[in-house]
């Protein structure tokens, strides 16, 4: 059995991280109709792509992100990201208000110390719940909502979880990694500690590296020539910095 590692770095606001998700599900599927003995372990790590957004105070997306980016950067972003969303059976809403996402990745990294499923569950729902049905995912309410249903905890465990300091020290540790080793936009993912790919590549991009993993782990079953220590591919416009 081959076991693949996948850490992402990720924001959950940032478009390109939903898609990137999506694409990474695409080539697990692909490698694994190829290579039915593979298994993968996905883990998602914290990144901020605007810390000056408040937790407690939402703000409107749009007008945030046209002030931020431009209006004809902006525009011209999403147009890309519709259509980039309609490939993978996201429909993208653009409405709806955001703020700082210090608390949903607070949950993120809780429901993966308890159980890494539960922690891609909660960013399923995070990611759809943002891109595709305009919520508020800093609002405690629906990160309540959101981790009952993915199997987390509870409404009142949640909320319970939110208002104290709970798994902050490790986000702000995660975060501050990610800062040193020079991670500058996301979606970021570093693949069995060998292969970093920037950015939401196709599928394709993931499956090369998965295979090659898997091509060099036979090969070292009969071969003890060292292997590759690290390849890092192009890096893509679709990401979010």
């Amino acid at each position: 059995m081959t076991t693949i590692s996948v850490l992402v770095i990720s924001d959950t606001i940032c478009p390109w991280c939903y898609i990137g998700y999506k694409e990474l599900k695409i080539a697990m599927e692909r490698t694994r109709e190829e290579h039915p003995d593979a298994k993968f372990e996905l883990e998602y790590r914290p990144f901020l792509l605007d810390p000056s957004l408040s937790c407690r105070q939402s703000v409107d997306k749009n007008e945030h992100l046209t002030k931020k980016f431009g209006e004809t950067r902006y525009k011209t972003a999403c147009q890309f990201l519709v259509q980039r969303g309609s490939e993978l059976g996201i429909t993208f809403r653009f409405s709806g208000n955001l703020r700082q996402t210090v608390s949903s990745h607070r949950l993120l990294v809780y429901a993966y110390q308890k159980e890494p499923k539960l922690q891609e569950a909660l960013l399923i729902k995070l990611f759809a719940a943002f891109f595709e049905e305009a919520k508020d995912i800093g609002d405690f309410e629906t990160l309540a909502a959101l981790a009952e249903e993915a199997g987390v905890m509870s409404k009142e465990d949640t909320i319970t979880f939110l208002k104290s300091d709970s798994c902050l020290k490790e986000v702000q540790v995660l975060m501050m990694d990610a800062q040193h080793k020079g991670i500058t936009g996301v979606p970021f993912t570093v693949i069995n500690q060998k292969y970093a790919i920037t950015g939401a590549q196709k599928a394709e991009a993931y499956v090369e590296v998965f295979n090659r993993l898997i091509a060099m782990e036979n090969l070292s079953e009969t071969d003890s020539s060292p292997a590759e220590t690290c390849q890092i591919t192009p890096p893509s416009r679709e990401i979010c910095t």
